[in-house]
């Protein structure tokens, strides 16, 4: 199976992985260690040559508090500490497999920006209902796409 994220997110969500390790003054082995994953492999996900693995985000989340949504798809500077303990990362997983579906089978593509905002609102509706629905999607990307985003 192929990748489900883009060139530019993978670029990314390695900024904002590089991002949570400077501001926490460590280097790429130390950091690497502590979340659990070779320091070979977590160069490439920090210079965005490899897609960041759930449980790498995971245990980011679990070892430092950010927030994983923010470190998918976020567009603030600053790393976000996430307010709840309860993230549903297949429900997250979810929202962006289904967007990425959507889009693909539109043929289009959405900037960062929008993106973000648009997984957002995925995942709070998704969390409100438990699930995410492919009609939600298609909806929330037919709006975003009138809209010229």
């Amino acid at each position: 199976m192929g990748s489900s994220t883009s060139p530019i997110d993978k670029a990314l969500i390695g900024r904002r992985l590089a991002t949570v390790r400077t501001g926490l003054k460590m280097s790429q082995q130390a950091f690497a260690e502590a979340v659990g994953v070779s320091k070979r492999s977590y160069v490439h996900y920090e210079r965005g040559e490899r897609e960041a693995p759930a449980g790498l985000i995971k245990a980011i989340y679990d070892q430092y508090g950010i927030d994983p949504v923010w470190l998918m798809s976020g567009d603030e500077i600053e790393p976000k500490v996430a307010g709840s303990p309860e993230i549903d990362f297949a429900l997250i997983n979810g929202v962006v497999g289904a967007l990425d579906d959507e889009l693909s089978r539109l043929g289009r593509q959405m900037r960062p920006e929008h993106r973000t905002r648009v997984i957002r609102a995925l995942y709070q509706v998704a969390l409100e209902q438990g699930r995410i629905s492919q009609e939600l999607v298609t909806d929330v990307v037919a709006l975003a796409v009138a809209r010229g985003r």
